[in-house]
Order: C-alpha cells, then sequence, then structure tokens
C-alpha cells in the first residue's frame, strides 16, 4: 500500500488539467477536483510535514477560486491554446480561462467572509484581508483595478472591442503551473516524500526555477491584448465599455 496518496492525487489530477496528453480525460470535475486536490495538499504538507505552500500568492489566489467554486457558485472555464501576433512574446501555450465576473466575485465572497462590521475580531480581520489581497498584487498585477471597481466587476464585466462586445476573463494557467511547480521543489526535500514514484518521475522542468513571472508578456504599445472569454483580443482600432 502506498503511502502520502495525497501526492499521487495531486500530480494526478494536475495532470489531466494541464497536459495535452490527458485532454480527452477532462470533464465538468477536472477543475473542482485539482483545486480540491491542492487543498488537500497544503493541508497536508503542513500538518505532516511542516511544510507551508499557502504563504505562495498562487496559492491563495488559487484558493479563493476553489472556495467559491465549493461554497457559493459554479466555476466554468474555457480552454484554449495561446495565440499571439507579431512581435508579442507569451510565457505560455495554453490558456484556462473562467469569467473575470467570477474571479471579482471570489475575491468579494472572500472579503465579505472575513470582514464583518461590528463583530469584535473586525480590526484583526481587516488587517488579515489587507495582508493577503496584497501578498496576491505579488503575482497578479490587475487586483488594484479589480477592488474599487468591484460591483462593475462582479457584474459580467465586458469591453467592445472594434465594435464587437467580449465579456472579460481571467487566466488561471499560470497560477497552476508556478504553484505545481513550488509544490515539486518542495517534495523533493521531504525524504519521506522524494521516494514516491511520482516524484521520481517528475521531469527536471517541474522547478520554481521555471516559474512564470508577474509580467508574463512581451508587446508593443499598439500591441496590447485583452484577455476575454474567447482568448486574447488583439484590438486593431477602438476600445470602448460594452453597453
Amino acid at each position: 500500500m502506498q503511502n502520502h496518496t495525497f501526492i499521487d492525487r495531486y500530480y494526478h489530477s494536475q495532470k489531466e488539467l494541464l497536459d495535452f496528453r490527458n485532454s480527452e480525460d477532462r470533464d465538468i470535475n477536472t477543475l473542482y477536483s485539482y483545486l480540491n486536490n491542492l487543498h488537500s495538499t497544503a493541508d497536508k504538507l503542513k500538518n505532516l510535514f511542516d511544510c507551508n505552500i499557502k504563504s505562495y500568492p498562487e496559492f491563495k489566489v488559487l484558493r479563493l477560486i476553489r472556495n467559491y467554486f465549493h461554497h457559493v457558485g459554479d466555476v466554468d472555464e474555457v480552454r484554449l491554446i495561446a495565440t499571439v501576433e507579431e512581435n508579442v512574446i507569451m510565457s505560455h501555450t495554453q490558456h484556462i480561462i473562467i469569467p473575470l465576473e467570477t474571479f471579482s466575485k471570489s475575491v468579494k465572497s472572500f472579503i465579505d467572509n472575513n470582514v464583518v462590521e461590528g463583530r469584535k475580531d473586525y480590526k484583526r480581520k481587516m488587517e488579515f484581508v489587507s495582508k493577503e489581497l496584497a501578498s496576491i498584487t505579488e503575482c497578479f498585477s490587475y487586483l488594484n483595478d479589480i477592488l474599487p471597481n468591484m460591483e462593475m466587476c462582479c457584474n459580467k464585466p465586458s469591453l467592445k472591442l472594434d465594435g464587437k462586445n467580449y465579456e472579460l476573463g481571467f487566466d488561471m494557467y499560470k497560477f497552476i503551473y508556478n504553484i505545481t511547480n513550488l509544490i515539486s521543489d518542495h517534495c523533493r526535500n521531504i525524504e519521506e516524500v522524494s521516494c514516491k514514484q511520482v516524484i521520481q518521475d517528475l521531469d527536471v522542468s517541474y522547478t520554481a526555477e521555471n516559474n512564470i513571472g508577474k509580467i508574463d508578456m512581451l508587446c508593443s504599445a499598439d500591441k496590447m491584448p485583452i484577455t476575454t472569454m474567447q482568448g486574447m483580443i488583439y484590438a486593431k482600432e477602438k476600445i470602448e465599455l460594452a453597453v
């Protein structure tokens, strides 16, 4: 009987979610299973080995989405191949896009559940929430745009690009890729886990040294793409608020 099978479950669900070779195995439960396995892995690494992956901003982003998925509403993703225009360099070739509305509601739910005016722990909870959101900005550039525009962002935010309306999206790929590399590095350093076959079989690319940075795209000012539910859209002439 294998020990610490939560590690096996994590990599099984991660590969099903990200690996092209497992695309036929994906179904409506794939993302949900991955997020729950990530949550379970974080708990067990901490409890069993005093290994804390919960402090990483990528984990915090995914935990917001997981908790919304688990307790509040559905999270439906779109899987796309990343396409770029000339003179654009992107750090990854896949998208896992959920509506920006869903991510914004995840953030709002986290704030609302923790910060309740009139409660004795209001100040402590406010400090906790502020610290968590500040940490997320280390890996996600646009949270400071969402927070002051929360009502709009929670109501199917859209833009009209060259005359066509597009619902805005949030790409989860980078956060899943990065946290998997971080988990892999930790697992290699834990004696009881490093000997597991799933860790032994990891490709050498599974390391935080290959993590995608906060700025994951290089492009000129006239080639700036916008993440939508239909992928990255490059407006040629006009960007307007959708009515």
